[in-house]
């Protein structure tokens, strides 16, 4: 491992612990680090992200169904990836309808899922050259785009103009590795009724309060510490969830 690896696994290690996010601007000292996750994350996070789409459970089934082919006219999957750095999320998508599309019987007649892609990041500048950089190998129909978001925002904030409008017309919406490094922003204490309890705010409140009926929304990270505070935004908003305590109930 050389010394701009080590200096970024402890960066992002210590972003964890703070609960706030990991430096990536190319502003900083080390201009390298966003290369070095770019290239160390695109196999195992997307990996991570096609094995969950095809585990087998009620929920994964029901992403896939968002990525089935069709025998009329071509679909196209709306996604929103927060935190997804070049396309990651993007990429395991796309695996997966060509996936669906491919094992069919009479895959002849019928027209792949078209994935259209908005990845939302703090330091979304900074990944746009990566980004593009995938993008000339996997994504030549230009439908992977890059956007600005800061999750420790409101979505009203004027910064996320763009992601109110994706958000009418999302089918999913991905969080992959990117709450935990904004946990001390996105779990606050409130207090309701005298009693004081932490909740989830900013961003994540609003996508759940106001993300469009039968919208996925997929989060996978590094510690589980928000899921309860998640959970119950869902509950409290009508969401249907899959944890790992309901996998076991399943």
């Amino acid at each position: 491992e050389d010394e701009g690896a080590s200096k970024w696994h402890r960066q992002l290690t210590r972003a964890v612990e703070l609960g706030k996010p990991a430096e990536f601007s190319a502003n900083n000292n080390d201009d390298q680090c966003i290369k070095v996750y770019a290239v160390e994350k695109l196999q195992p996070r997307c990996r991570q992200l096609h094995h969950l789409i095809f585990h087998d459970n009620s929920f994964c089934a029901k992403i896939r169904s968002k990525l089935l082919p069709s025998a009329t006219n071509s679909l196209t999957t709306n996604c929103i990836s927060l935190g997804g750095g070049p396309g990651f999320d993007h990429v395991s998508f796309c695996v997966a309808a060509k996936f669906l599309h491919d094992i069919q019987p009479k895959r002849s007649e019928l027209l792949p899922n078209r994935i259209k892609t908005q990845v939302y990041d703090l330091y979304n500048n900074d990944w746009e050259p990566v980004m593009e950089a995938l993008g000339e190998c996997y994504d030549q129909e230009h439908n992977l785009t890059m956007h600005h978001v800061d999750l420790r925002l409101n979505l009203a904030d004027e910064a996320h103009e763009q992601l109110r409008s994706s958000l009418q017309t999302v089918d999913i919406i991905c969080a992959q590795f990117v709450l935990h490094e904004n946990a001390s922003f996105l779990a606050q204490e409130v207090e309701i009724d005298g009693v004081h309890q932490m909740q989830i705010v900013g961003v994540m409140k609003d996508i759940v309060t106001m993300a469009p009926a039968g919208t996925i929304l997929i989060i996978t990270d590094s510690t589980n510490t928000l899921f309860p505070y998640l959970k119950d935004a869902a509950n409290q908003h009508g969401w249907t969830y899959l944890c790992a305590e309901e996998q076991l109930r399943e």
